[in-house]
């Protein structure tokens, strides 16, 4: 990881009530229903949000990840049968001023009625996630943004992985360490 002490801190284990997995068809309304509640109040004043739209593509994101995992990373935590949290980022992005690929990360939610130590510490397992996804796909930039009104503490957690914070977007390059997602170890 870009940096050990944050990763050793933060890292999921065995003792964490919840466990991270790819998402199925099935799950699909959780997430959209959870989506509602984390973004509708902060988009609910420019956006329509639409439900059925947003489950189709956190559908096809499913299938489209179980197809070609390097494609999107689409990552949900339950706890039983509860949805804690998820976070969804894609690759193939670009800035206006370079010719080097991204990952973006798309969404980072977490039910807001938990613990603020344990939205924390889901927030963080995000961040890991996309720098092990990232490196997988043989990325160097990852880009993380966020439209929340109380944005600090998310922009600090991105700040104590590594991130350069600039406004309300994150950004982090990645060394030259790649990740073979098949053989589940690092590269040199």
């Amino acid at each position: 990881m870009q940096n050990l002490e944050f990763a050793q801190q933060y890292a999921h284990t065995a003792a964490d009530a919840w466990r991270w997995r790819p998402p199925t068809g099935a799950d699909a309304q959780d997430i959209v229903d959870l989506a509602l509640v984390c973004f509708g109040q902060e988009t609910d004043s420019f956006f329509q949000n639409d439900p059925i739209e947003y489950g189709r593509n956190v559908t096809l994101a499913t299938v489209n990840q179980f197809y070609n995992p390097t494609t999107e990373l689409l990552t949900v935590a339950y706890d039983g049968d509860m949805l804690l949290a998820y976070t969804w980022a894609i690759r193939g992005q670009y800035s206006p001023w370079s010719r080097e690929e991204m990952v973006t990360v798309r969404m980072a939610h977490v039910r807001l009625d938990l613990p603020a130590r344990q939205r924390i510490q889901l927030l963080a397992q995000m961040i890991q996630m996309w720098e092990i996804w990232a490196r997988a796909c043989k990325v160097n930039i990852i880009f993380s943004s966020t439209i929340r009104e109380s944005q600090d503490p998310f922009l600090r957690l991105h700040e104590r992985a590594g991130y350069t914070v600039r406004g309300s977007c994150a950004y982090l390059r990645l060394n030259k360490i790649n990740v073979d997602l098949a053989a589940g170890k690092i590269i040199k």
